[in-house]
């Protein structure tokens, strides 16, 4: 049995301990945490995971709210209520929630929650299929931001060489490509003829895989005039789905559809790759993430929401270090939330990697900006 499990908490060390117990559990799959409420809905919406972990008091929405916003979107996530007050027990199983635990989170109590758990996944299997229960009921989907993830109703796709998995997210990237530009860009060390035959051996590979997942009524490989061609039917992988909900959310200009969006990224195009051709397609993403992060940021500043702000603005520092707007933007916020250490921090830490960086001091305008934020 693989069980997808999402913590909720507005606390990183109540997080830690939490992911820290969980991991020790039997038949969990994956765990992903988060301290942002919203920025959380919205990943659970769309990722909809096994179980939930969520605690109940936080800022901005309440784990009881939260547990009713999601509902409609995720029926099936079994949910366990963590916090410090026993008084919230009553409205917790009003919401049907499989437990309730209290902090701090004792292991003995958690195991108690997860085997309760594991017999109720068990139970609702089908006859004869508690081993395959992770693949049962399988959706098609198809991950290239951050790890790269295809999978078929039968499960997760394995590719039969690491050649044969890049070239068909190149071709997903691109949909079509002469031979010519595909031995370019995918297979630079081959000379044409060996490297043409390497390709056509390779495209029978991908096609031999997608057979065997089922997929090829839905995935389709052509070949002609000397052109691949890929054309798909009733998938949507993840870079369309982020880059649709983040031109329509930006369009828009809601909040939470930005937040929604931005969920939606949760790496760089295919990170763990290094071929020349992805750089350019990886950045056509990670820059519109970035305008997608700057509206966001900049709207939930002009709403008076600093603290979700704080979050965004991070993550702009975080993915361009050495951009100075960004940077001010952080120490802005910084100080409107009152944190002048924090903003005195930031201030000293990008100096020195600017210095580092380019060898030249911070520029006059910059630090006169700074001394006014902070005036």
């Amino acid at each position: 049995m693989s069980i997808s499990v999402m913590v909720i908490d507005d606390e990183w060390p109540a997080l830690d301990h939490m992911k820290e117990l969980l991991l020790q559990c039997e038949g969990i799959s994956s765990v992903l945490t988060y301290d942002n409420p919203r920025e959380a809905l919205a990943a659970a919406s769309e990722l909809k995971p096994d179980v939930l972990f969520l605690d109940i008091q936080m800022p901005e929405l309440s784990g009881l709210a939260f547990a009713e916003k999601l509902l409609p979107f995720s029926p099936d996530t079994d949910i366990v209520f963590v916090t410090a007050y026993r008084n919230y027990a009553v409205e917790a199983f009003d919401l049907s929630a499989m437990d309730y635990l209290l902090k701090p989170v004792e292991p003995s109590r958690l195991l108690k929650t997860w085997n309760k758990l594991l017999s109720k996944r068990l139970a609702q299997a089908p006859a004869g299929a508690a081993e395959t229960a992770g693949a049962a009921g399988k959706t098609t989907a198809f991950r290239l931001l951050g790890d790269y993830e295809l999978t078929s109703p039968q499960g997760l796709v394995k590719w039969r060489t690491h050649k044969a998995q890049e070239l068909f997210a190149y071709l997903w990237i691109h949909r079509q490509g002469s031979v010519s530009v595909i031995l370019n860009d995918v297979f630079p060390q081959w000379n044409y003829e060996k490297g043409k035959q390497y390709l056509h051996t390779t495209v029978y590979q991908i096609r031999t895989t997608l057979k065997k997942a089922a997929l090829e009524d839905k995935i389709e490989l052509t070949f002609g005039r000397e052109n691949y061609r890929l054309e798909s039917r009733g998938i949507e992988s993840d870079i369309e789905k982020f880059q649709d909900a983040a031109a329509l959310a930006m369009q828009n200009g809601s909040l939470e559809d930005m937040q929604q969006a931005a969920a939606l990224y949760t790496g760089d195009l295919l990170q763990s790759l290094d071929s020349l051709w992805v750089y350019s397609a990886r950045d056509k993403y990670r820059r519109l993430y970035l305008k997608l992060l700057e509206q966001l940021t900049l709207g939930l500043v002009q709403a008076a929401r600093p603290y979700e702000a704080e979050d965004y603005a991070v993550r702009l520092t975080e993915l361009e270090p050495l951009e100075e707007s960004y940077a001010l933007r952080l120490i802005a916020i910084y100080y409107e939330t009152a944190k002048p250490l924090r903003a005195q921090r930031k201030f000293t830490q990008f100096s020195e990697s600017y210095i580092a960086e380019t060898g030249d001091a911070l520029p006059d305008w910059f630090v006169d900006e700074y001394r006014r934020l902070g005036s």
